[in-house]
C-alpha cells in the first residue's frame, strides 16, 4: 500500500556500511560452505582419487568467491557506487586477510582479469567460479587419463560444480528490496 502513494519503507544504508555488511557476509557464507565444496570435491566419483582438499586451503577459494562478486557489483549499481562498494569490500577483504595489500591487490587484479577475460552473455559467472576451482586447485591431476590429456574438467563434475557456485553469488535485488543507499 505505501509503495502506491510513493512513501518507501526500505531502510537507508550507507555505500561502507553496505561493504561491511557485504564483505562480512560473503566471508562468512565462504567459510561455512567451503566444507561442503571440499566435501563435494574430495568424495567425487569422477576422479580416480581425492584431491584431498583441506579447510586451510580455504585462501584460494575466497578469492573466487570475492572477485565473482565484485565482477557482478557493475550489474546492480552505477559506476560511482560500485567503484566505492569495490574499494571498501577491498579493503575489508585485505583486513580479512591479514596479508600485505599491494599482495592482495595483484592477486585481485590478476583474478579479475582472468573473470573478464572469460565472461560472456553465454557464460554463467558460476561456470567461471567453478573452472577456476578445477584450476586453482589443480584437479586436472586427479582425473582420468582421457580427461587429463586434454586438461579439460569431466563435464559432469564441472556442471555440478557450477551449480554449487551459485549459492556463492550475492543476491543483490533481494537485498535491496529492503535498503536503500544513500
Amino acid at each position: 500500500m505505501f509503495k502506491i502513494f510513493g512513501i518507501n519503507r526500505k531502510e537507508k544504508i550507507k555505500v561502507p556500511e553496505l561493504a561491511t555488511v557485504y564483505s562480512k557476509t560473503l566471508f562468512d557464507v565462504t567459510n561455512a560452505g567451503f566444507d561442503e565444496i571440499i566435501d563435494f570435491i574430495n568424495d567425487n566419483s569422477k576422479f580416480e582419487h581425492s584431491p584431498n582438499i583441506k579447510k586451510q586451503d580455504i585462501f584460494w577459494f575466497l578469492i573466487i568467491v570475492y572477485v565473482a562478486n565484485k565482477h557482478l557489483m557493475s550489474d546492480y549499481f552505477d559506476a560511482e557506487v560500485s567503484l566505492k562498494m569495490q574499494s571498501c569490500s577491498t579493503n575489508e577483504l585485505i583486513d580479512y586477510l591479514e596479508k600485505d595489500e599491494a599482495i592482495v591487490k595483484e592477486m585481485l587484479f590478476e583474478y579479475e582479469a582472468y573473470f573478464k577475460s572469460h565472461f560472456t552473455s553465454d557464460v554463467r559467472i558460476e561456470k567461471i567460479m567453478a573452472k577456476s576451482i578445477f584450476l586453482k586447485y589443480n584437479l586436472n591431476e586427479f582425473q582420468g587419463e582421457l580427461l587429463k590429456n586434454q586438461n579439460e574438467p569431466n563435464p559432469v563434475f564441472l556442471q555440478e560444480l557450477t551449480d554449487l557456485m551459485s549459492h556463492f553469488l550475492w543476491n543483490w535485488p533481494s537485498y535491496m528490496e529492503k535498503y536503500r543507499l544513500v
